[in-house]
């Protein structure tokens, strides 16, 4: 009589490690990821919790700094509200590549993160406080997928200048080995990781756009 041998699946190398090097191998491999992310949360809660604590009806030339308000956007045609968009994330990409290029951009480049968010916040609380459903609904249909890329494009770029400006104050104090040929690898591998948050942007601002036309324009504030 023939024996029946059944074979049970056998865990993976990585489900036998124990859950403490499991969450270190994790937050060692994504862990800046998860720090900007947190980041930018953190700047969109305290700008929501920042508008609607305000006036609710109107916001301040400081609040508006770098945002769109619907209403301002009605007269526009398809290409200035391209235009809009992608001029604003790209000052904040351009921010973030000046200040990887320096030592003080350690503590800089999350700022500029918190700051995004914050406008976010900012944006999310005014329509929320001052137009109601209507605000939330103009917020999640035509704003959310164009502000959730862009967070994707800042949130993946940050990562590399923020290793980049590590390097400037490493290198500012003679605590690297071969710094000619480490700066120029460091140096590309920022440029092409920039190259790719900036299709993100592109497409986040087409995004912007074309729900607008579909979607934003049917909304009166």
């Amino acid at each position: 009589m023939k024996s029946i041998v059944i074979a049970l699946p056998q865990p993976s190398e990585e489900q036998r490690q124990p859950f403490r090097e499991r969450l270190t191998s994790f937050f060692r491999r994504y862990g800046a990821a998860v720090f900007f992310l947190a980041v930018l949360l953190s700047g969109f809660v305290v700008g929501a919790v920042r508008s609607t604590a305000g006036t609710g009806q109107s916001l301040s030339l400081a609040d508006r700094f770098l945002l769109s308000l619907p209403y301002s956007m009605s007269v526009r045609s398809p290409a200035m509200v391209f235009a809009d968009s992608f001029c604003v994330s790209f000052i904040f990409a351009a921010s973030l590549c000046f200040l990887a290029l320096t030592p003080s951009g350690i503590a800089a480049i999350p700022a500029v993160i918190f700051f995004r968010g914050f406008e976010y916040g900012i944006l999310a609380g005014h329509l929320c406080t001052a137009y109601g459903f209507k605000g939330l609904a103009y917020f999640v249909s035509v704003v959310f997928a164009g502000a959730f890329l862009s967070s994707l494009a800042f949130v993946y770029v940050s990562q590399y200048c923020m290793g980049c400006s590590l390097y400037m104050l490493l290198a500012l104090f003679g605590n690297l080995v071969n710094g000619n040929n480490t700066l120029r690898t460091m140096f590309r591998e920022l440029v092409l990781n920039v190259s790719y948050s900036l299709i993100l942007i592109v497409l986040a601002s087409l995004t912007d756009t074309v729900l607008f036309i579909l979607i934003g324009r049917s909304f009166s504030f």
